[in-house]
């Protein structure tokens, strides 16, 4: 079952991060299937190169969670510096290290566990692009979420 998963008005732009060429590869073609530009980088040099880039825009940035020359959180704090309201997705296939359950799972941040197909990919990413649910008022004037 194919699911419409650009639902988005205009392509969105992911930057994925990984050192796995391979990995890569085939992440850029599941997201370019859901109509999203995709950006990617091999290293946390490379990342932080297009991060510092003016003209591109970014809207995710999906990476993985262990890499050799600094950890995938480390890196998106050094990039959220940069671009405080970057989306940030990571990925890993390593769900027990420690820095899976500390640095993310811990604090609640997005997470796709290894390996997974590219309907799941699509769909996480969608959702973390969502913007957030539009707040109502209620009948008695107070604020209630959808």
């Amino acid at each position: 079952m194919l699911t419409n998963y650009n639902a988005l008005p205009e392509a969105r732009t992911i930057l994925v991060v990984d050192d796995d060429l391979s990995v890569l590869s085939v992440i850029k073609c599941m997201l370019e299937c859901g109509d999203y530009n995709v950006l990617i980088a091999h290293s946390a040099e490379s990342a932080m190169r297009m991060a510092e880039r003016d003209d591109l825009s970014i809207d995710l940035m999906l990476m993985d969670v262990v890499m050799p020359e600094v950890s995938g959180p480390d890196l998106a704090e050094r990039i959220l510096a940069l671009r405080p309201h970057l989306k940030v997705l990571f990925m890993s296939g390593c769900t027990d290290s420690e820095v899976v359950r500390v640095k993310i799972l811990d604090r609640a941040l997005g997470f796709l566990p290894k390996p997974f197909t590219s309907d799941s990919l699509l769909e996480r990413v969608q959702k973390v692009l969502s913007p957030p649910p539009a707040r109502a008022f209620g009948a008695a004037g107070g604020v209630s979420w959808r």
